[in-house]
């Protein structure tokens, strides 16, 4: 997996925070037959947002967005978190950006 800087992550944690933002905006109408077609174009902009910060994928970028919260948290990496981390640590790790 390549090395994503802190800034593209947080980048992509924005373009995340839109999509879900707008998403939920979408859903908040009574269902119609064109909430499919409405959707695409939200998710395309998402990607494209990603690419743009080089991520190839969502599950790059989420994967990228997990690790970084393991380092904010002192460890070294997600094989380090299962070795070490306390309760505290895991419940830290679930309060934070997702």
């Amino acid at each position: 997996m390549p090395q994503h800087s802190k800034d593209n992550i947080l980048a992509g944690r924005t373009a995340v925070d839109a999509y879900r933002t707008a998403h939920t905006q979408l859903h908040s109408k009574p269902w119609h037959k064109g909430i499919p077609e409405e959707h695409t174009p939200l998710l395309n902009i998402l990607l494209g947002g990603l690419k743009e910060r080089d991520f190839n994928s969502l599950a790059e970028f989420f994967d990228a967005s997990e690790e970084l919260n393991v380092k904010e948290l002192g460890f070294t990496d997600r094989q380090d978190f299962k070795k070490r981390a306390t309760d505290n640590d895991r419940e830290a790790f679930e309060e934070m950006w997702r």
